[in-house]
């Protein structure tokens, strides 16, 4: 009887395979400011939005935001979900797409000009840049006055003040005035002793 042969192979034991796994290139996520241009030179908030993917197990799913426009660190924190109304008719609603955000203070010493904002999420390490525009701030046209000069002095009152007003609203000076008055006054002085002599 023939004796049957078997063939073993031969096996290699516990040996790894030399050829590396591909890894997938990550790409930027994206982030998004609203306003992405306000004006320098003040106290104003900026919101700071974060596509970052949703992190497995139990990170908490959140992401900072640096910029030299900023007056500190910006914590990005999922925004809560809003409760749909009691209707007793089913609705089917579709999930909204990963995203956290904040507010971000500028600081009010901030130059014009573009400033970078570099956010990362805290779970995946993912990274995305969006870019801050400061104008410069407005100069406000200083408001004219239309100064009125008076053309003639104010009348004034009895006592002391009178005397300042040594013009009649005519225009004549008051001596010229007192000797007017005073040459009437002769006159009709020397017209009465006339009139007394013929008598």
């Amino acid at each position: 009887m023939g004796g049957v042969a078997c063939t073993a192979s031969a096996q290699t034991g516990g040996t790894a395979d030399p050829t590396p796994a591909p890894t997938l290139s990550r790409q930027d996520i994206r982030v998004q400011l609203v306003p992405s241009k306000v004006q320098s030179g003040g106290t104003r908030s900026i919101r700071v939005r974060a596509f970052c993917p949703v992190p497995q197990g139990g990170t908490d799913y959140r992401a900072t935001a640096r910029s030299n426009s900023f007056t500190g660190v910006v914590t990005l924190t999922q925004p809560p979900l809003s409760t749909p109304a009691v209707s007793s008719t089913p609705v089917t609603t579709t999930a909204p797409s990963p995203e956290v955000h904040g507010f971000a203070l500028i600081d009010e010493d901030a130059r014009p000009g573009r400033y970078e904002v570099d956010v990362k999420c805290d779970g995946t390490n993912d990274t995305g840049r969006a870019t801050l525009t400061l104008t410069a701030k407005r100069s406000e046209p200083t408001p004219t006055r239309t100064r009125v000069v008076p053309t003639r002095a104010p009348r004034a009152g009895g006592g002391g003040t009178a005397a300042g007003a040594m013009d009649e609203p005519s225009g004549i000076p008051t001596a010229v005035t007192v000797v007017v008055l005073l040459g009437a006054l002769g006159g009709g002085i020397a017209l009465a002793r006339h009139r007394s002599r013929t008598r």
